[in-house]
């Protein structure tokens, strides 16, 4: 079996590992000149500066990929006991690692608290809600606004008012044990057991660059792919770039965004195309910021209805040793105006509100604008899609979003190919 994979993205190059570990031959098709896809790490004055993904954590997929590439003495761990904020009521304010800090802490006011406390009274997941809905129901709009909203939004860049709860939480609370009561869940939950925070020495651009230096005779960039096609029971994949040509496969993994793949399976599914094109996605501004200081902690979120255009900050000063260097996010399905606004008033409304929160000087460095699935109402074309034996699609849109989910997601696919060869 030779697999075509189109996507040079984390999914991609995860997928061209697994194929390799298991004997299966496969070439890989990326359209920019670098693979990497949304991670996508610069250089300022000489410092690390994210404009994707700032951080993963070391679970159990990673760690073996991270081995398995030589790269365990690149990793730089987040500090140990870092804490997570939510601005909320005119400052920030600690999320709370336990349930008992939730109904306790100064997140919430007494009245939010009391609420919450009725949590596990409540029933599970119900059909046809929102996911806003689901947590305003089990704890309470002022628990909705001051943490569980935040935290979804920040998770999936998305307004969880228009993300269907059946579709989403099942993969967002699933793996944390969450059955009817979350707060339950939170109870068995051990943050001392969670695999720690990192990224590496050199950026997260480190991960897939390894891969695509490891694997290079398997890899083209540069090569948009411009026609999937039938061949027989094959398919060619015909593609551009200084050296334009195409390729005989037997299987195809679409790792793209569910636009473009939709346009490489118009001639052969139209109805899936069609479907896939319906899929809306969000465009979140990544902000990096240089500043004077920031605070111990990963960094804050900001909590909904408050009037700041800033829906988080990363510190990566204090979290990483990222000396001076804090990222601001924007926009996504909260704000999506943003998504209209020009890079310099992206760059000079992060730095305002920055100075503004901490009371610090903060300078733009420059602006991504990675985009990421909506996961609202449009996921339900997902329901049913079916494309033709030997095509599948394994990307942001089909799973969880998250490198280690993206991981996961390619090593299963590489495990049912590799059981056809």
């Amino acid at each position: 079996m030779r697999v075509g994979i189109i996507g040079g993205g984390i999914t991609g190059l995860a997928l061209t590992h697994a194929l390799a570990r298991r004997g299966v031959d496969s070439i890989l098709f990326e359209t920019a000149d670098e693979v990497g896809g949304v991670i996508r790490t610069a250089r300022h004055d000489g410092r690390v500066v994210e404009l994707g993904p700032q951080r993963t954590r070391l679970a159990p997929p990673v760690r073996r990929l991270v081995d398995e590439l030589e790269l365990r003495g690149e990793i730089l761990e987040a500090r140990s006991g870092a804490r997570l904020f939510i601005w909320a009521r005119g400052r920030l304010r600690t999320v709370p690692h336990r349930p008992r800090g939730l109904l306790t802490g100064d997140l919430l006011s007494p009245a939010g608290r009391a609420r919450a406390a009725l949590e596990p009274f409540t029933r599970g997941i119900r059909p046809r809600e929102s996911v806003a809905r689901y947590f305003c129901r089990k704890a309470g709009r002022e628990a909705y606004e001051r943490l569980f909203g935040p935290l979804v939004s920040a998770t999936f860049g998305s307004d969880p008012e228009t993300m269907p709860a059946a579709h989403v939480l099942p993969m967002m609370l699933g793996p944390l044990g969450v059955k009817r009561s979350l707060l339950a869940a939170a109870r068995r939950w051990q943050p001392a057991g969670s695999p720690p925070a990192f990224t590496f020495q050199a950026g997260m651009a480190t991960l897939p660059l390894a891969i695509a230096r490891r694997h290079a005779s398997r890899i083209r960039v540069a090569a948009p792919v411009r026609e999937l096609r039938r061949s027989g029971r094959r398919f060619e994949i015909g593609h551009g770039g200084p050296r334009p040509d195409s390729a005989t496969v037997d299987h195809v993994a679409i790792t793209t965004p569910a636009s473009a793949a939709a346009d490489l399976v118009r001639t052969i599914e139209p109805g899936a195309a069609d479907r896939l094109a319906g899929l809306r996605y969000h465009r979140v501004a990544v902000v990096p910021l240089e500043v004077e200081r920031a605070p111990d902690g990963f960094g804050f979120q900001v909590a909904l209805g408050e009037s700041w255009r800033t829906r988080g900050v990363t510190w990566n000063a204090s979290l990483f040793g990222r000396d001076g260097l804090c990222t601001a996010y924007l926009g996504g399905g909260l704000d999506p105006d943003v998504s209209a606004w020009d890079a310099g008033r992206l760059e000079r409304t992060a730095a305002d509100e920055y100075e503004a929160i901490h009371a610090t000087a903060a300078t733009p460095i420059r602006t991504a604008r990675p985009q990421l699935p909506a996961f609202d109402g449009s996921w339900a074309a997902m329901d049913g899609l079916e494309l033709p034996p030997g095509i599948t699609l394994a990307a942001g849109y089909t799973g969880r979003l998250g490198i280690s989910s993206r991981i996961v997601e390619a090593e299963s696919v590489a495990e049912r190919l590799a059981a056809r060869a």
